[in-house]
């Protein structure tokens, strides 16, 4: 995709894509080609990656926009836009998850409770739809997953600001 590839080469980063596979099936042709691209903002280490899938086959594997971490903070999280069901409960019961702007926050309560301040990532996670999360088997770094692709760069330039300001107050709250 020439927006990532241009994107990478404006922040000095590299682009890869290999070959574009084709492989027939009962249900039609299949077209397989993985990308990647590799850059770095400020101090701060960026993956994307796209396993684009076409052909037969009408769903492709989404981005998945990735910020590494200098260390493991040994902390999950999950920011994810809430369910109908998501925002009756959250009204009803007392639970842990927090609810602010239309998402729901899952993780450590005081990292979530800076999160929620964050008027920036606030106002950002507002114009975008998004998944973000820290996998328990990786604590080093932050995955951001668009549902419906990248539309341009500015919207690209949005995803890596929320992860900025994620990093921002991992940073602030764990040290560097």
């Amino acid at each position: 995709m020439n927006l990532i590839k241009n994107f990478a080469e404006n922040e000095g980063g590299s682009y890869e894509e290999e070959s574009v596979k084709n492989v027939f099936s009962q249900i039609g042709r299949l077209i397989y080609q993985p990308k990647k691209a590799l850059f770095k903002i400020g101090n701060s280490q960026f993956s994307i990656n796209l396993d684009e899938v076409g052909g037969a086959i009408p769903t492709a594997e989404p981005f998945r926009i990735t910020l590494h971490l200098d260390k493991n903070f040994q902390n999950t999280l999950e920011i994810y836009p809430s369910s109908f069901v998501e925002k009756i409960l959250q009204k009803m019961l007392s639970a842990k998850k927090k609810l602010r702007n239309n998402y729901t926050f899952i993780g450590n309560a005081s990292i979530i409770e800076q999160l929620i301040k964050n008027k920036l990532l606030l106002t950002r996670l507002q114009k975008n739809r998004v998944y973000i999360r820290i996998p328990k088997e990786n604590t080093s770094k932050i995955i951001l997953t668009p549902p419906y692709g990248i539309k341009d760069e500015m919207q690209l330039a949005d995803f890596i600001e929320i992860l900025k300001c994620i990093e921002t107050t991992l940073k602030t709250k764990y040290g560097s």
